[in-house]
């Protein structure tokens, strides 16, 4: 390609978006968009933050025990899907109802206080947020606009040729916004990015919004859609003083005032803090003033040196109509953030000769022990009035957890096969520490017994996906799952004191942090004893983890009947991993398929239902009917602990069948889900009939690419490589770490 054609590319396409997006409006063409559709001009802050979350949509998601929304903006397909946030619908939702609740009064009347302990997502949560705004500011629906007040070269020389878009009928004012840049004398901007409605007078100005919307076909996209800020907001201080000059100047002709108007669309960005800022603590200076004429090389028109402008700079007036976060919001000296409480109820800021009104979400974080100590203070009452505090634990949801691990061990890995499951035992361990023991006396006395039972484990699985202890009876089971939700809220407001300190104490307020649990993936990808990243690997850096105690405080939490025990933790994961690749060996191996249990089962059942109704069954093998054996129940039922009469259980399990159809009518009979502690039993069964082969296959596995492995017979060699690929394909494994999950498994047998 010719350098010449690949400009003139790049020029074309410039053009193209300069025109779509319409980047600069005389103040007439800005109002007859206005007319055409008010209401995307007549949007608050929080209003637009709104409209960004609904512009990208939500959907359904299960979060333990509920169905919730989950908002697409925080999945951030449209910037970088890899920093998505993993779960937190619930913080997702309480923001996005407070934004309505801001929207529908008018204006933000409060700072959102996102806390929770360190690393649990706050300041990704915040981000997300801006990076939807940013987008969405460049979409047609998220345009954005403000002015800035244009003087002509010519004007200043006292030249009276007509300038701008000139109409000889007189019908459309003349306008300076289209000068070329050798033609502008000065172009001042509202540093406030004010809308260029506050141009018309208040005086005028709500009867001409009231009509635009009376005459617009396009109904309002809220029942309770308020736009009253736009009625009442007037002009910044330096604006306003430039608006009465020029009106001065033409004896009060506002159209000619206007000409000097050029509207603008802007985009929200994050690299150029437009329409969202985050201030660190150490940044207490959050605005302030300076002269307009702050540098010799700005020259002020003729009309203006005579005035005294200021202009106000700093990260509020940068966020002005949008999105502010104060990181760490309470490390900064309580002082310092006083005027917050003015800024934030009235949304005002008054600095030394200057005073502005902002539409501004004001958004914090902060560490949870801040928190607790800020309560304890006496100026907590003052902010609390005008904070809105939203929760942010750690996730109690495994399966969530490991997501978030796995999107971040290939950073870990530096090209190192990654053996399965290993993102899954991080996960499990890091939220077993941060459950805490449900007290029986919370609970129904039906309920009571069943949660004084439950372990942390039992916990863990009942709360990531509803899976229930096997060793409950039916009614029991059916207790425990309705009561998923109880269980799980059952701490939230909790307090309690923690080494002196008073706090908050709801479940996920303490534990391993996700940001330690990186760490960990780091230094045991570093472990060059295995060949690829092995769960093995992590359960060594979780062993010297749990015995640094000075370092992460929540080792330092009173075990409470088996829950905040880290050191047995450890233990527990390696068992729940075993059992996963254990099954995983076996399946590869082919003697055991998961569904010759199942198949199992259903013949053992047709059976009994046979011989309960005193009927023949057909075989469709055979082609006839036969007697149902009672070897073959017999056998099956010898493999059960039953404790009942034979009879009074075979009945039981006809009805239960009976009633799992009449329920799901269109569905085939799920025997795991309806019978898993008989499931589990079988499948048990079977492993101890075989395992004595399945020992030899596993052995002989460990001998591939040795000199042993080719004494064994062809059937055998066959038989490894066949279990091997299986590993591969079905499970992720490679070679090398195929043969130490087999060598852990082994050395538990």
């Amino acid at each position: 390609m010719r350098l010449k054609s690949y400009i003139d590319q790049i020029d074309e396409r410039s053009r193209a978006r300069f025109e779509e997006q319409r980047s600069i409006e005389t103040f007439e063409q800005y109002l007859e968009g206005f007319v055409r559709n008010p209401w995307p001009y007549l949007r608050t802050s929080a209003q637009y933050c709104l409209d960004m979350m609904d512009f990208f949509g939500s959907y359904e998601v299960e979060r333990i025990g509920v169905k919730d929304r989950r908002w697409r903006v925080f999945d951030c397909e449209h910037d970088k899907p890899f920093d998505a946030l993993v779960g937190q619908e619930r913080v997702q939702n309480a923001i996005y109802r407070q934004l309505l609740h801001f929207a529908r009064r008018g204006y933000c009347d409060k700072m959102l206080l996102l806390h929770g302990p360190n690393g649990s997502s706050k300041t990704t949560t915040v981000d997300l947020l801006f990076r939807g705004l940013e987008a969405y500011s460049r979409e047609p629906e998220g345009a954005l606009y403000r002015y800035s007040w244009i003087f002509s070269e010519k004007e200043e020389r006292g030249r009276g040729e007509r300038i701008g878009f000139e109409s000889d009928e007189g019908a459309i004012p003349d306008s300076y916004a289209g000068l070329s840049p050798a033609e502008i004398a000065a172009r001042i901007p509202c540093e406030l990015k004010d809308p260029p409605l506050f141009l018309i007078p208040q005086e005028d100005r709500k009867a001409f919004i009231e009509k635009a919307i009376a005459d617009c076909d396009v109904p309002p996209p809220d029942g309770d859609f308020n736009y009253e800020y736009f009625l009442d907001a007037d002009l910044s201080p330096k604006s306003k003083r430039i608006y009465d000059a020029l009106l001065a100047s033409v004896d009060g002709d506002w159209t000619k005032v206007m000409r000097h108007v050029q509207v603008e669309r802007y985009f929200i960005s994050r690299r150029f803090r437009q329409g969202v800022a985050s201030i660190e603590p150490q940044g207490n200076v959050d605005a302030t003033v300076r002269p307009l004429n702050y540098e010799p090389t700005v020259q002020l028109p003729g009309l203006l040196q005579s005035l005294t402008l200021t202009e106000a700079v700093g990260d509020l007036v940068d966020a002005n109509h949008g999105v502010v976060e104060y990181s760490d919001f309470l490390k900064r000296p309580i002082e310092t953030n006083k005027y917050l409480l003015t800024t934030s109820e009235k949304g005002t800021i008054h600095l030394p000769g200057y005073s502005a009104y902002l539409d501004l979400v004001i958004t914090a974080t902060a560490n949870e022990k801040q928190l607790s100590m800020f309560k304890r203070s006496p100026d907590f009452s003052s902010f609390k009035g005008r904070m809105e505090l939203i929760q942010v634990p750690y996730l109690l949801m495994y399966s969530k957890e490991q997501e978030l691990y796995q999107k971040h061990i290939d950073l870990f890995s530096r090209g190192r096969h990654v053996t399965p499951h290993t993102a899954l035992a991080v996960a499990m361990w890091a939220v077993l520490t941060r459950l805490r023991r449900p007290s029986p006396k919370n609970y129904a006395p039906e309920l009571a017994p069943l949660v004084a039972r439950l372990t942390p484990m039992e916990k863990a699985k009942l709360y990531d996906h509803g899976e229930l202890p096997l060793h409950l009876k039916d009614h029991e089971r059916k207790l425990l799952e309705a009561s998923i939700r109880d269980i799980r809220d059952e701490h939230n407001d909790a307090e309690g004191e923690f080494e002196g300190i008073p706090g908050c104490e709801y479940e996920g307020r303490r534990g391993a942090s996700a940001r330690e649990m990186m760490s960990l993936l780091g230094s045991a990808a570093e472990n060059r004893k295995f060949t690829c990243v092995t769960p093995m690997a992590v359960f060594e850096e979780l062993e010297k983890l749990v015995r640094d105690s000075s370092v992460y405080d929540f080792l330092r939490v009173p075990v409470d009947n088996g829950f905040n025990d880290s050191e047995r933790f450890i233990e527990d994961v390696k068992q729940e991993y075993r059992a996963i690749v254990t099954q995983e060996v076996y399946d590869s191996i082919g003697l055991v398929e998961e569904a010759e249990y199942e198949r199992v089962f259903e013949k053992y059942f047709h059976h009994v239902k046979a011989f309960d109704l005193g009927e023949k069954l057909f075989l469709p093998s055979r082609g006839e009917y036969v007697e149902p054996s009672v070897d073959l129940m017999e056998r099956i039922e010898g493999l059960l602990d039953i404790h009942e009469p034979i009879e009074t259980f075979r009945s039981n399990l006809i009805m239960k069948i009976a009633a799992y159809s009449i329920d799901h009518p269109d569905e085939s009979i799920a025997f795991q889900e309806v019978f898993p502690q008989i499931y589990n039993t079988i499948k048990q069964s079977f492993y101890g009939e075989r395992n004595r082969t399945l020992a030899t296959v596993e052995q002989n596995i460990l001998r591939y690419g040795s000199n042993d492995f080719e004494a064994l017979s062809k059937e055998e060699r066959d038989q490894v490589e066949r279990a091997l690929q299986q590993m591969e394909s079905k499970f992720g494994y490679c070679q090398h770490c195929a043969k130490d999950v087999i060598a852990y498994i082994l050395r538990y047998r």
